[in-house]
């Protein structure tokens, strides 16, 4: 019987599978050893003016909506590729960091580039980046920035 712990583990261990998926070309073993690719990984840099932003099961005030999109997992979506009323959900990407005076969102993500300059629209839920990934010990953790990232 799986228990409401043992969920969430195979959760976290499930998401951990997919951003693995941004390390190509080196062997990672160990969560320690993800943790630090992720960390140096460089992100892609998304205009936020060229994105929508859904908050799915909360109301966040207009003035903090970028902000809060800080160190979440997204669903990165393309309005225009719609099956019966709803968007194309392309993969899942982590917000790094955002630069607002330039404009810029840095996430993380397996998706393609090719992919990810089509996506318009960003899907905020509940997921949440498991906690082993935000324990980045030798580095300042990229995660964690109340505002802005460069990206390494």
């Amino acid at each position: 019987m799986i228990t409401k712990k043992d969920g969430h583990l195979m959760r976290d261990m499930r998401i951990i599978a997919y951003f693995k998926q941004c390390i190509k070309g080196k062997e990672v073993n160990t969560i320690k050893e993800l943790t630090h690719e992720l960390a140096s990984h460089t992100p892609y840099e998304v205009p936020i003016s060229s994105l929508t932003i859904n908050h799915l099961h909360c109301q966040i005030p207009s003035t903090e909506v970028h902000y809060s999109l800080n160190a979440s997992i997204v669903g990165l979506g393309i309005s225009n590729d719609v099956f019966e009323d709803l968007p194309s959900c392309v993969g899942l990407g982590i917000v790094r960091g955002i630069d607002t005076q330039r404009g810029i969102l840095y996430v993380i993500t397996p998706v393609p580039e090719n992919v990810v300059e089509k996506v318009d629209l960003l899907l905020q839920g509940y997921i949440q980046i498991p906690t082993c990934l935000l324990e980045v010990k030798d580095y300042r953790s990229p995660y964690l920035s109340a505002n802005v990232l460069a990206s390494t």
